[in-house]
């Protein structure tokens, strides 16, 4: 009996009409109203504003727009907000908000400027000083090896950064649904070459 992958979906979904044939529909409304407001809603409430800003900045500053796409262009403070509200821990969330209020305190004591008021060469200056392995273990330093890595992370996982500068191709060849699956003939033993 040959038996193709779309019938098994299709026999796979039927199995599924009894429960579905109970189902309140008002419920069913309810419950998909609820994903739907979800969606809606925004996400990431792990920073406060002054901490996306710098987030955004220093983003921009590792990843800046040339003819390529750069982190503002895609998202990615966005992102990085996400994973710091929804994904780290409370004490790496802490940490990290902590290396960024220390980033933000050098910013003013060595220009008097918020770190997203830096101008590109002072920004270039701190990113230049956030990268030396002198003091690895300064706060600041810290969370910035954190925001590069999930602004590395972020952006070369965006949808258009896959698209438009890696050119990846997730499904490449075509797509056959309906492909016969059989079983394969026993041989009564092994097969040699």
């Amino acid at each position: 009996m040959t038996i193709t992958r779309r019938a098994l979906l299709q026999l796979a979904g039927l199995s599924l009409l009894p429960a579905l044939a109970q189902a309140d529909d008002t419920a069913f409304d309810a419950w998909a109203e609820k994903i739907h407001a979800a969606t809606r809603q925004p996400r990431g409430t792990g920073l406060t504003p002054e901490e996306r800003a710098i987030v955004a900045a220093m983003a921009d500053g590792i990843l800046p727009r040339t003819d390529t796409p750069g982190a503002l262009d895609v998202g990615v403070p966005a992102f990085i907000d996400v994973i710091v509200s929804d994904w780290m821990t409370p004490a790496e969330r802490d940490e990290f908000r902590a290396g960024l209020a220390a980033l933000e305190t050098r910013a003013r004591a060595g220009y008097g400027r918020a770190w997203p008021q830096l101008d590109p060469v002072q920004r270039n200056g701190e990113l230049a000083w956030a990268e030396r392995p002198e003091d690895a273990a300064h706060v600041g330093k810290k969370a910035y090896r954190r925001l590069k890595g999930l602004a590395l992370h972020g952006y070369l996982t965006s949808e258009r950064v896959r698209r438009e500068v890696l050119k990846v191709n997730i499904t490449p060849g075509h797509f056959r649904g309906a492909v016969p699956i059989t079983a394969a003939p026993s041989t009564g033993g092994h097969a040699h070459a």
